[in-house]
Formats: structure tokens, C-alpha cells, sequence
């Protein structure tokens, strides 16, 4: 249990990692200078679930808002994972739930707000970048099920 001297919130992150017929994931790098922890890291793409959504509908917002496309869910089981953001005025637990899909022949767009990069990497490149925590641990499971499910066969 963590101490409650900063007030505590609960946040459900839903990301995805667009698959392309080389077997290379998407990532983007973070803009966030006002919490360098996170600032010009690189990070798999999504955001917070807003009230009242599902899991396919922050999925397909945090996607448009992000990157200008439109992802389509490869596997319907994400890969979970929990982190704890400690912030100057709250802790934040977030649970990550990420999936793997395809954006097709669409061309992103990075933002430039949140995000402002973005590139394909093949899986084994991955130790090779500064990631948020746990996108190398998502990537690594992410691979796996592509060779498990043979997700490549459906692109």
C-alpha cells in the first residue's frame, strides 16, 4: 500500500500496438516537459478511458486525436499491466490494458501536442530505445502473441 500524504487516483490507459506486415510495432515519443519523467520518451500510443466509453471506442479517439488513423483490434485480449506514476500532487495507480491492431495503409500524424515522433521498429530493437515503464515488457508480450496467433497472416 502506498502513503496517502498526496491524494490517490485510479486511471485505465488503453493502448495499442499497430502491427505492420514486416513484423514491426509503432511507438511514438512523448511531449511532456512538465513532468520530465516522461518527456521525450518513446511510448506506445492511447490515453485515458473517459467515462462512459468502452475499451474499442478510447482505442479509436486516443488513436484519431494522436495519430490521425483508425486502428482495427487484431486480438481481442489485451496484454494488462499496472504502474505507479508519483506526480508533485497525486499518485496515480494506472492499469494498461494494450492491444494489437492494424492501421492498414494509413499514414499517421503525429500531433505535435502529446506526441512529436513516431517510427516502426522491429521487436528485437526495443532495448535499444528509452521507453515509459512497461512498453518493453508490452512489446516483448506483444510478440509473442503475433507468432503465437500468427497475427501477420491477417494484414
Amino acid at each position: 500500500m502506498t502513503s496517502v500524504s498526496k491524494p490517490q487516483k485510479v486511471h485505465i490507459g488503453i493502448m495499442a500496438l499497430p502491427l505492420n506486415k514486416s513484423g514491426q510495432f509503432l511507438i511514438t515519443k512523448r511531449n511532456e516537459p512538465k513532468f520530465p519523467p516522461a518527456h521525450h520518451k518513446w511510448q506506445i500510443t492511447g490515453g485515458g478511458m473517459e467515462f462512459g466509453e468502452t475499451p474499442e471506442q478510447t482505442l479509436t479517439r486516443e488513436f484519431q486525436e494522436e495519430l490521425s488513423v483508425t486502428p482495427k483490434i487484431l486480438y481481442p485480449h489485451p496484454i494488462l499491466k499496472t504502474y505507479l506514476w508519483d506526480y508533485q500532487d497525486h499518485q496515480s495507480h494506472i492499469l494498461l490494458a494494450c492491444y494489437v491492431v492494424d492501421i492498414g495503409n494509413q499514414s499517421p500524424k503525429v500531433d505535435g501536442f502529446e506526441n512529436i515522433a513516431y517510427k516502426w521498429i522491429p521487436p528485437q530493437d526495443i532495448h535499444h530505445l528509452d521507453f515509459l515503464p512497461l512498453c518493453d515488457e508490452i512489446i516483448s508480450e506483444a510478440q509473442q502473441i503475433v507468432q503465437e496467433k500468427n497475427l501477420l497472416s491477417l494484414l
